[in-house]
């Protein structure tokens, strides 16, 4: 936890008190406690990211999140690979998997779209926007969505 804490990227500790979480520390117990995560790291290295879902008891489908490291740009390529691994190993158990992302950082809802999420809205929580994603897996089919229907004429 202490890595986690020390290595934070500086865009994910503006998020968490953005989100009213004024002490990372207990942010991250809390992500822990309340959610499925996993820890990404290269072999004898920090942690590049920690990700996971975390299961709302008013959501259908569960909400993917991910934190990253302040290294995250130095291992762009190996962050890259286990995102992929990551989101392969929930479509052995979800049929869709949520995001919410804040709208500041055009390189995380670039990375969402790349993992197959489609963006579905914008929530304007002034002064902040944060797009919502989905993202349904492609070895189940799933037509649960409304918002990812064809449209019928």
């Amino acid at each position: 936890m202490d890595e986690v804490v020390e290595h934070l990227s500086k865009e994910n500790i503006r998020e968490l008190k953005i989100l009213g979480h004024l002490d990372v520390r207990q942010a991250i117990v809390e992500m822990y406690e309340c959610s499925e995560c996993y820890i990404v790291r290269r072999e004898g290295e920090i942690f590049l990211a920690v990700a996971g879902l975390w299961f709302g008891e008013d959501q259908e489908f569960p909400q993917m999140f991910a934190m990253f490291s302040d290294k995250i740009k130095d291992c762009f390529v190996a962050t890259a690979r286990g995102s992929r691994m990551l989101v392969d190993f929930f479509d052995k158990s979800e049929p869709m998997m949520t995001m919410t992302i804040l709208a500041d950082y055009q390189f995380i809802l670039d990375w969402a779209v790349w993992l197959g999420f489609d963006p579905v809205g914008v929530i304007d929580s002034t002064p902040h926007k944060y797009v919502e994603f989905v993202r349904c897996n492609p070895n189940k089919k799933n037509v649960y969505d409304g918002t990812l229907r064809p449209v019928m004429h």
